[in-house]
């Protein structure tokens, strides 16, 4: 057992160049639009991810696998290359729905429906990435994964409902995880450090939701549960 309650696995702005004044008006009209354009690109595009390190992130869909039901782990190992490729860019809702749609057709595609469980995962697992990629990439075997146990929200079938409230735990979490990191280190043991706890807790919470979502996708398709 786990200290926390979870069950442990083990894881100069330079002035212009140009003279502005002696710029014929079409060349400067494009020079100010590709400044606009530039400008606009950056205010509208949506800010980038936070992700998990590879490695780290294939340590986290792993052992996500560990306290699910006995039938989808065997699906998700028979399907094990596919869980291993590059993420896919799409919401944790938006995956989800593929894989239940992909796993309830009679038709459906296996592999794609694992395609989509893995996107999900990925997308789940960085609402708890602590952003210490290189040192999570250097110590993530060192860690032990703690399962927090499945969500009520998630037991209810509220996937929503589970993703809004884990955003907003993590988010308090990692600020007071943060706050604790500027404490002194009183050895140079890297087991010890606040960033090793960091990195370890967020690490553990994200293999805990992302096992939740994938409970979730799983009940939803009417899987076998035991």
């Amino acid at each position: 057992m786990s200290f926390t309650g979870g069950i442990c696995f083990k894881a100069s702005i330079a002035a212009s160049l140009y003279n502005w004044h002696s710029m014929k008006m079409p060349f400067l009209i494009q020079a100010m639009n590709k400044k606009v354009v530039l400008l606009l690109a950056i205010l509208f595009v949506p800010a980038t991810l936070h992700a998990w390190p590879p490695t780290a992130l294939t340590k986290i869909l792993l052992d996500a696998q560990r306290p699910l039901p006995r039938s989808l782990g065997a699906l998700l190992k028979d399907f094990d290359a596919v869980l291993r490729q590059p993420c896919g860019k799409s919401t944790v809702e938006e995956a989800a729905k593929v894989a239940i749609t992909e796993l309830t057709n009679k038709g459906g595609n296996l592999a794609a429906a694992v395609a989509a469980m893995r996107d999900a995962g990925c997308a789940t697992a960085a609402l708890n990435d602590p952003a210490l990629d290189s040192f999570v990439a250097a110590n993530s075997s060192k860690f032990t994964v703690v399962f927090y146990g499945y969500h009520d929200r998630i037991r209810a079938g509220d996937l929503a409902g589970f993703l809004r409230v884990r955003n907003e735990e993590s988010t308090r979490l990692l600020n007071r995880l943060r706050r604790s990191s500027e404490l002194p280190n009183l050895n140079n043991a890297v087991e010890t450090s606040p960033q090793f706890g960091i990195a370890a807790i967020a690490l553990s919470h994200a293999v805990t939701d992302v096992s939740n979502v994938w409970f979730h996708i799983w009940k939803a398709a009417n899987g076998d549960l035991k």
